[in-house]
């Protein structure tokens, strides 16, 4: 007899049979990703003839043996122009006031979570939010044993009174995107406070990715121990379990088209260091497959500074390598430093604006061609010996400065004996030229290698180096 759990997952599995319905990420002031091909999607009667039109263009399926139906209509411009999406069958649906342009998906753990009404000058940027070329889907924190299709959420307008509760970051960039772009933008913001990579990850997503062998095996006893047991006798912060966030809130909006997305997560992985960067592969993989979409780029917030350990200060900046390292080897990934949007004793620093432009500069620079490269983050290239010095170069370097005009701050010098003393940096032509008076022959360097670091060497854009240890690769 099967359990009341499973009874329920399979009579939620699929749309309820006979009148046509679509995807639940189908509704009126909907956003349809410009430029690729419209897939539109959802079940009806078994042999059910459906029809789909969009502004001038109509489409039609059958609905197969098991309710499933799709069509993909070509791809349209970008247009700010609210249209009717119909879809016909034994009844008719019609999703008014659908626009054409970029769709932004917006990920993450509390910190993209978290509401614009809640950030540093939210009362102003909350007033002057009204645009009807931004629409919001808000997705429910919702989770899942098994792969579902149904979502309780609709598309919104962009007003002070919907924004509110939106994500800050995800809304921030958005505005900046919109702003630049002039064309109607959607975002989809999937988030929880609290979740785990493996939450919104699929049950597939770790096979095959070297590095990840334990983590699979890990994942796989997680899920029998789970399907093992009712409801009531799993944790309960249910965010935290493996594949039930991506079930409920990720795999009932694919295959849609996207343009993109947006990751702020990992204080709940924050002490995983070189793994999180082969658990991002994995994501990555899964989330482009799932989307239909094998160049989806994937922009990634470096975890703000924080004290999580008084003792191991070094256990984020090895987080950050593995995210740095992920973006690196991902050519269509790319990563911003937050070094200065951080507060030691909160994980939740509330003035969300200077992190959110830097992102949607990186974005618009990437993604849009818009702005230059002093958006990309000034990295460690090679540290050369010369004369008791290392000499520093980087890629990305762009006007080397530092923030305050002071000298270069949180520099650590090592050597042979791996004892690391302060150092003291001087720009030369955007390189680094590092010594110290207890150091005679320096084999390795520390820069903002600390939990809490907030170093001040920046380009000329204010873009804040990211922090290294010569010791620890990154690409």
């Amino acid at each position: 007899m099967k359990s009341s759990w499973m009874l329920a997952a399979l009579a939620g599995a699929a749309f309820s049979l006979g009148a046509v319905e679509t995807a639940p990420i189908f509704s009126d002031y909907m956003v349809l990703q410009r430029d690729t091909p419209i897939r539109v999607w959802g079940t009806g009667r078994p042999g059910e003839a459906v029809k789909v039109t969009f502004r001038e263009t109509s489409l039609s399926a059958t609905a197969d043996r098991n309710g499933d139906w799709k069509v993909e209509l070509p791809a349209a411009p970008a247009s700010a122009e609210g249209a009717v999406l119909t879809v016909a069958g034994d009844n008719t649906l019609q999703f008014k006031d659908v626009l054409v342009g970029d769709i932004w998906l917006c990920v993450g753990q509390s910190n993209m979570q978290w509401g614009l009404k809640g950030i540093t000058g939210a009362a102003e940027i909350v007033k002057a939010a009204e645009n009807p070329e931004i629409r919001l889907y808000q997705v429910p924190c919702v989770w899942s044993r098994t792969p579902s299709r149904t979502l309780n959420a609709k598309w919104k307008l962009c007003t002070p009174e919907t924004v509110g509760g939106f994500t800050a970051v995800g809304y921030l960039v958005g505005r900046d995107i919109q702003q630049a772009i002039k064309v109607p933008v959607g975002l989809i913001n999937i988030s929880w406070g609290g979740c785990r990579i493996e939450a919104m990850s699929a049950r597939e997503s770790f096979a095959g990715i070297p590095g990840l062998e334990e983590t699979a095996a890990t994942v796989e006893k997680q899920i029998a121990d789970m399907n093992s047991k009712q409801d009531s006798e799993l944790r309960k912060d249910k965010q935290r379990l493996p594949t039930v966030l991506y079930n409920a809130m990720v795999h009932p909006l694919t295959p849609f088209a996207v343009k993109g997305m947006l990751w702020y997560q990992g204080e709940d992985n924050h002490y995983e260091g070189a793994v999180y960067g082969d658990k991002l592969k994995a994501l990555a993989r899964t989330w482009r497959n799932a989307f239909a979409n094998p160049t989806l780029p994937i922009y990634i917030v470096q975890l703000p500074p924080f004290n999580y350990h008084k003792t191991e200060v070094t256990r984020l900046p090895n987080f950050w390598a593995a995210q740095q390292r992920f973006a690196e080897g991902d050519r269509y990934a790319g990563f911003i430093t937050a070094t200065d949007c951080g507060v030691a004793d909160d994980i939740h620093p509330r003035d969300k604006v200077p992190l959110a432009r830097r992102l949607a500069n990186l974005v618009l620079y990437l993604s849009y061609g818009i702005g230059d490269d002093t958006a990309l983050v000034p990295q460690f290239y090679r540290a050369t010996p010369q004369n008791g010095k290392l000499v520093v170069e980087f890629l990305h370097a762009n006007g080397l400065r530092t923030r305050d005009g002071k000298p270069v701050s949180h520099l650590m010098l090592a050597g042979e004996d791996g004892v690391f003393h302060p150092a003291e940096g001087v720009i030369e032509n955007d390189r680094l030229i590092v010594s110290s008076d207890k150091v005679a022959n320096p084999v390795r360097l520390r820069f903002g290698w600390h939990n809490v670091a907030n170093p001040n060497l920046v380009n000329s854009a204010g873009v804040p180096a990211a922090p290294f240890d010569t010791a620890v690769p990154v690409r």
